[in-house]
């Protein structure tokens, strides 16, 4: 009977691939047609960045950025000629495509109603709002990094013994430098810090992983353009420095609610179960993505890029164990709170020291 049943458990777990296969291939139609009716803006209420666009057409120069030049010359290493618009959509594909990674992933590991939940959880995050409207920064494939530091640091945890996880993360790290350093690090930080702390012990080896990766990239980094005769440039960081702490105070001062309202896009109740159910851990990320975040001008995008990664590896880490009936009907009012909101509400988010509204989902 032994074989027998060896084969069924393998016919059941080939079952549940290929059904999770498909689950996440349909969410890519899903969240596609979703985010437009929820996110669709008009011209003057997107952002869209030109710059990278011109540079995936030219080789390496000093018009790159030493911190975030991976985006745009992927595209001319491997010879993809893209419209303009084609660039647009490309990048919007990059968000679909990690989500639907990101739930099939689950949905597999972690149950049917976890890869759902998650699936709804990221359509009515604000980090959805934004990358629909900021369209061709190098946030969309760096969150294409951050979901996968999420699932192979959940791979690691289910199997330490594995040192391939350990090299996939090295290489992350490099190419997440690549991709915009001054986002990556704070990121893997704060995901690093809530998977350490949800352990209550620190993996050594993850951790030497990340500061070797982190260092090769950036060392990397400089010699690519070095070999390119490229001068090095720190722009990111000019800019940063240029403006007072001032200017920084009373930016974020103005519409200060509807600015912390922005964080959550009516995720608000989601946030505030995790901190009943005692998660320090996630309120100690949000604060460090709150210290953040205040240093920049674009509020409402760096706090989603930042805080949500981490929030992401949370519900995994809460999920190992299965949802009880109670958590999966409150989680269930979360999500329908904030569905509820979007349709009501006018969505906006917070650039500089403007909202910036998308308009009405519905005419009353």
């Amino acid at each position: 009977m032994k074989p027998l049943s060896k084969i069924l458990e393998i016919f059941s777990k080939r079952k549940k691939l290929i059904l999770s296969l498909l689950i996440g291939l349909i969410s890519i139609f899903f969240l596609k047609e979703a985010s437009y009716f929820l996110y669709k803006s008009s011209p003057e209420q997107q952002v869209i960045n030109s710059g990278f666009y011109y540079l995936s057409k030219s080789d390496l120069s000093k018009e790159y950025d030493s911190d975030s030049f991976l985006f745009p010359y992927h595209l001319k290493i491997f010879k993809i000629d893209l419209s303009p618009e084609g660039f647009k959509r490309y990048c919007k594909f990059l968000l679909y495509i990690i989500s639907a990674i990101l739930i099939a992933y689950t949905y597999y590991f972690r149950g049917s109603f976890t890869g759902i939940f998650i699936g709804f959880f990221l359509l009515f995050s604000p980090l959805y709002l934004i990358q629909n409207n900021w369209v061709g920064f190098a946030d969309h494939l760096t969150f294409f990094w951050s979901v996968l530091l999420v699932l192979f640091l959940d791979l690691r945890d289910q199997d330490p013994g594995k040192k391939v996880h350990l090299y996939v993360l090295f290489f992350l790290f490099v190419l997440g430098s690549w991709t915009h350093f001054y986002q990556l690090v704070p990121i893997s930080f704060l995901v690093l810090f809530l998977f350490f702390w949800e352990k209550k012990e620190i993996d050594r080896d993850v951790f030497k992983v990340f500061l070797l990766g982190i260092f090769a990239g950036r060392v990397s980094s400089f010699l690519i353009f070095y070999l390119h005769g490229i001068e090095w440039n720190e722009r990111r960081l000019d800019t940063a420095q240029s403006l007072g702490f001032a200017r920084w105070y009373s930016m974020h001062t103005k519409h200060l609610l509807l600015t912390l309202v922005s964080f959550w896009n009516g995720l608000l109740f989601l946030f505030l179960e995790n901190l009943i159910r005692k998660k320090i851990s996630i309120l100690l990320v949000c604060f460090g993505a709150f210290f953040i975040t205040f240093f920049t001008a674009d509020t409402t995008r760096v706090f989603s890029h930042l805080f949500y990664p981490a929030w992401i590896s949370l519900w995994l880490i809460r999920s190992r164990n299965g949802f009880s009936r109670p958590e999966k009907c409150v989680l269930s009012m979360g999500l329908v709170l904030a569905a509820i909101y979007l349709l009501v509400f006018d969505p906006f988010y917070k650039w500089g020291g403007d909202l910036i509204h998308l308009g009405p989902r519905i005419s009353f």
